[in-house]
């Protein structure tokens, strides 16, 4: 699968979550990412094959994981969905290089906007 496919898939697994509830939820996305040149891994990138079991950062996304499960299967974890203080704008990721779910924290801009 591409590049442009993970981000592709990370970006609807985004958008479903937002236009499914207003709870704080993560976005799960599941996809299959077999290759029979690896069998029983999972191939999300050429650079990034994973064994059962293994999770890790996904690839071209600040802050999501991804799990690799038995014949290929991958899970792609996103941050909960959570607003911003009232009266606040929701800003980029503090620490994209921190682990998932540590690198969800996000930074707010509180300023007041005449």
């Amino acid at each position: 699968m591409s590049h442009f496919n993970v981000a592709a898939l990370l970006a609807c697994a985004v958008v479903c979550l937002l236009a499914a509830s207003h709870h704080a939820q993560a976005a799960v996305a599941r996809a299959n990412f077999s290759n029979p040149t690896y069998p029983g891994k999972c191939v999300v990138t050429s650079d990034v094959i994973m064994s059962p079991g293994q999770t890790g950062k996904a690839p071209n996304h600040p802050c999501a994981s991804v799990t690799c499960m038995d014949n290929g299967h991958v899970e792609f974890h996103t941050c909960a969905a959570v607003a911003p203080p009232k009266g606040c704008k929701q800003r980029d990721f503090v620490n994209t290089n921190r682990s998932f779910p540590e690198c969800c924290e996000r930074a707010y801009d509180c300023r007041k906007y005449i």
